[in-house]
């Protein structure tokens, strides 16, 4: 069934600048479905994290309004006015410099990604990147600067060169380890992390 709009046709899904395709990066999932915080119909439903209440299901318009956030916080003791708002990715590693506008842009109005162990968004020019996807080795060597970045990040832990070039050939994006591909919204730079059980 169509949720239809005043007199407009079919309602559209939301966009998201910092994640502009969750149906490709496996975030959510067409399905019909009633959302646990609107009660509207939707043929989208989110399949990602939340960190708070969980629902039975989610759309991404309540993601996207901050409703999602809003209805799903948890208690943190005492009054209401001490609930925490409900988030789809952790707030980790983020720059000192990131405006918090943007942080809780991403973390409470923007659909998160599921990872093996903790998912941690990527940001890049001042601002939050753009999350494509998990990718493997065959995807990222479409993106040298992503396996640059991957390469630089096993340099720092102290992995030997061959080590390193071993393990970013075992990446899968169906399975782990895995890495996951971001983009800069400024200067269009391929990012990446990655992630193993």
């Amino acid at each position: 069934m169509s949720v239809s709009g005043w007199d407009d046709g079919p309602v559209s899904e939301p966009t998201f600048r910092y994640h502009p395709d969750p149906l490709a990066s496996g975030s959510a999932l067409r399905t019909d479905h009633v959302c646990s915080v609107c009660g509207m119909d939707r043929q989208i439903r989110y399949q990602g994290p939340v960190y708070g209440r969980q629902p039975d299901s989610l759309c991404l318009h309540c993601i996207h309004s901050g409703a999602a956030s809003r209805a799903l916080s948890v208690s943190a003791g005492g009054d209401k006015d001490s609930d925490m708002a409900a988030v789809f990715s952790d707030a980790v590693d983020v720059p000192d410099a990131m405006p918090l506008s943007v942080v809780e842009e991403i973390t409470r109005r923007t659909p998160g990604f599921a990872g093996w162990q903790q998912e941690a968004w990527l940001y890049h020019c001042g601002d939050g990147a753009a999350f494509l996807g998990p990718v493997g080795y065959r995807e990222l060597e479409a993106h040298p600067e992503a396996l640059a970045m991957l390469r630089k990040d096993h340099q720092r832990y102290g992995w030997a060169p061959a080590e390193t070039e071993q393990f970013l050939r075992r990446l899968d994006r169906a399975g782990e380890p895995t890495a996951y591909l971001f983009r800069c919204l400024h200067c269009n730079t391929s990012l990446a992390s990655w992630d193993i059980g």
